[in-house]
């Protein structure tokens, strides 16, 4: 089931000959971060991300926000199991035309990003190159046998999100579409607090990056369970997407659809440990959204139109790919889609 998804597939063949360490506590795709027991048997949380596709899509092309992101991708994944974060290692290819102004703006945004994380860099790699690739190696650390992974779910307990969602795939829609009229604020912040305090808790947990219909259906693939989200999902939306989306007159399920993530983490709670949760969460000043239950069922289940519907994340999640980063075709397809659900002719495919 998990590889029926074109990119956990294609990860599958490139690490099948690759041992895995004795030190090494998760399984391939079980952790957003991978858990390195030491010595000691302290454990490390170690994760690697780079921004290019971005870049090379014109998707950020603010130098400020590709340094934020160079680092907040990687302290994403550091928030979503729980780790506490240590520093962060960057590899830099910039172009010799590349303007001091633009370098200088690229730089400041690392330096911000690490601050609002209480991290730092240790250092890295610089070359010259033809285009601007980023790349960053984060390493955080966990309490022994103490961290969050994206398997341990059950039928029964309460799905939620760190925050509000859909601000991610706005932002993108904005930026690729050429939304001129409508500025969306994109500035995601590691939910690195909030991981730690998800710590013995969360059943499961992984970061919304590529989405929230992607983050629900690997966890479905992961757990062998499904998800239903609740009937009023309409209110975990970013008041700022619903505009967006209400303005183009696109349906705003595609907030959940769409691939490019608001960096949130989506996590379960057993319902014998919510009211606990909740308390301790208001204590720090967080109120987590309850986006709905886990199932049974290997499905992803939205109410929509008047009824639930199972929507076929993983058609969904293969599109990108299938359209070969053509953001028109991609969107007309998700609206082909939309349409099937409002005919009742959606059919969802078990992988």
């Amino acid at each position: 089931m998990i590889n029926s998804i074109v990119e956990n597939n294609f990860i599958a063949k490139l690490t099948r000959n690759f041992p895995r360490s004795p030190f090494q506590k998760n399984a391939i795709q079980q952790t957003d971060a991978e858990i390195i027991r030491t010595d000691n048997n302290d454990y490390l949380a170690i994760t690697t991300d780079s921004i290019v596709e971005e870049i090379a899509c014109g998707l950020y092309d603010n130098p400020y926000l590709i340094g934020w992101m160079t680092v907040m991708v990687n302290m994403s994944d550091l928030a979503a199991v729980g780790a506490y974060p240590l520093g962060i290692m960057l590899s830099e290819v910039i172009p010799s035309s590349c303007p001091a102004h633009f370098l200088h703006r690229l730089q400041s945004g690392i330096r911000d990003a690490c601050t609002a994380c209480g991290t730092y860099v240790f250092g890295g790699d610089t070359n010259s190159g033809e285009k601007l690739l980023m790349t960053g190696t984060a390493i955080g650390s966990c309490k022994k046998d103490q961290f969050l992974s994206r398997v341990g779910c059950q039928p029964g307990e309460t799905l939620y999100s760190t925050n509000q969602l859909g601000i991610g795939n706005a932002f993108a829609l904005a930026q690729l579409r050429k939304q001129k009229n409508y500025h969306i604020n994109f500035q995601p912040l590691a939910r690195i607090k909030e991981g730690q305090l998800l710590n013995g808790i969360a059943t499961a947990c992984m970061d919304t990056s590529d989405g929230v219909f992607s983050t629900l259906d690997q966890l479905m693939r992961l757990n062998n369970v499904g998800f239903e989200l609740n009937v009023e999902w309409l209110s975990t939306l970013h008041p700022d997407a619903k505009l967006l989306v209400d303005a183009v007159g696109l349906p705003p399920w595609l907030l959940l659809a769409g691939q490019h993530g608001e960096f949130e983490l989506i996590f379960t709670i057993p319902k014998n440990s919510e009211t606990e949760f909740l308390y301790h969460a208001s204590k720090n000043e967080w109120y987590p959204i309850p986006l709905g239950k886990v199932i049974d069922e290997t499905a992803i289940k939205l109410h929509l139109y008047g009824k639930t519907t199972t929507i076929d994340t993983g058609r969904i999640r293969n599109l990108p790919i299938q359209m070969d980063g053509n953001i028109e075709n991609y969107i007309n397809e998700l609206l082909t889609i939309d349409k099937e659900i409002q005919k009742g002719e959606h059919q969802y495919v078990a992988h």
